[in-house]
């Protein structure tokens, strides 16, 4: 696995939990969705709401992985990622950050 695979692996995940927020209310954050009963103007406006903080948040962790920033209060920090095998998916070189970019904020 590259670390642009690793990145739309995550981003793959984000777009899963969007649909199941907004979709028959299969988790917890989808049930409390589904019950406010919002008409679907104001429901366009939540997705992209919700889309946009789960971008934040998977972009930020995929650069705290790579040293760019820190994560929460650990300080910034270099994480090497391997798969099972030892395998490297990122060195913190900064190739999971550009991945990053390019599959959170280009490809969309």
């Amino acid at each position: 696995m590259t670390a642009q695979e690793f990145a739309q692996a995550l981003k793959d995940e984000k777009e899963g939990m969007l649909s199941s927020y907004f979709g028959r209310g299969e988790s917890p954050a989808g049930t409390l969705l589904k019950n406010l009963g919002a008409p679907s103007a104001d429901e366009k406006v939540l997705r992209e709401f919700i889309d946009g903080v789960l971008t934040d948040a998977f972009y930020t962790m995929l650069l705290g992985f790579d040293g760019e920033t820190s994560l929460g209060r650990s300080g910034q920090n270099k994480y090497k990622i391997t798969l099972e095998d030892g395998s490297p998916v990122s060195e913190a070189n900064g190739e999971l950050s550009n991945s990053a970019f390019s599959v959170f904020y280009v490809e969309e």
